[in-house]
């Protein structure tokens, strides 16, 4: 884990975290205890962009298999999201493949999703939820059991704990340029929302829906960025959390995240 950070402050945030729970900033003389839990604990992750090839093709036509296509970070700049394609199923296997059937794959669609591969100096958002179960090229869609969870993991990964664990869980490409594999992203470590109060989860889900439609600034701001600064705030209040503006400044200036040297 240490080689994924350049500072020691955000490598034993990242270490407290990953390995007790610990919710630690920097000057802070102990650490908060959360609850975390392995990702697929609570949700089901589906299927990749191969697979989801091998059962559908991308289509303009409204069909009842809605899709989220793309990662441009100058459109998903927020919380929520809608479907911006339609899948419709292959009557026939692509060359050199073998068809997949559609029923399987759609079984799996689910309204959270978490980022497949992201370029962290540009990226804005890591997490969304879409209005309604969709499939993606670009992004792992999560099933998960109901409504509220969707939206409070959404919170989470998006706070400046999400992004710590995402950072320390991710596979380096090129430079920024960082990907989630599968087992990797059913490893990572969520907010375990079953181990908090009703009241909580709800009081995250009304979280996401007053930012839903907020702007976030690309990760290198993150700093300086009121959405970010008012989810990271609402998570703490909630959960009873140190203040993250700390972390969240060292964050911002990691050199994988603002791609260059300290």
């Amino acid at each position: 884990m240490g080689v994924q950070f350049a500072r020691a402050d955000v490598i034993r945030a990242a270490m407290l975290l990953l390995e007790g729970g610990g919710v630690w900033t920097p000057g802070a003389r102990s650490a908060t205890k959360v609850p975390l839990c392995a990702l697929d604990e609570i949700g089901e992750i589906g299927p990749d962009q191969r697979d989801v090839m091998d059962g559908f093709e991308r289509t303009d036509t409204i069909t009842a298999y809605p899709m989220v296509e793309n990662h441009d970070t100058k459109q998903r700049t927020s919380l929520a999201t809608e479907p911006d394609k339609y899948l419709a199923p292959l009557a026939v296997a692509r060359r050199g493949r073998r068809l997949k059937p559609a029923s399987q794959l759609w079984d799996k669609a689910g309204r959270l999703l978490v980022s497949e591969r992201v370029r962290l100096n540009t990226v804005r958002v890591v997490s969304m939820c879409a209005d309604r179960p969709v499939l993606s090229n670009v992004w792992w869609a999560v099933k998960t059991d109901k409504d509220g969870i969707d939206k409070a993991i959404a919170v989470w990964l998006n706070s400046s704990l999400g992004i710590l664990t995402l950072l320390a869980t991710r596979n380096t490409t090129m430079g920024a340029w960082v990907k989630l594999k599968k087992a990797d992203l059913k490893e990572m470590l969520v907010l375990d929302v079953r181990a908090i109060s009703e009241a909580q989860l709800q009081a995250l889900a009304d979280l996401f829906d007053d930012l839903a439609d907020e702007e976030f600034e690309r990760l290198p701001r993150m700093a300086e960025c009121a959405a970010r600064r008012c989810l990271d705030d609402g998570v703490s209040a909630i959960l009873g959390l140190p203040d993250l503006s700390g972390l969240r400044r060292l964050l911002a200036t990691e050199p994988v995240v603002a791609n260059a040297r300290l």
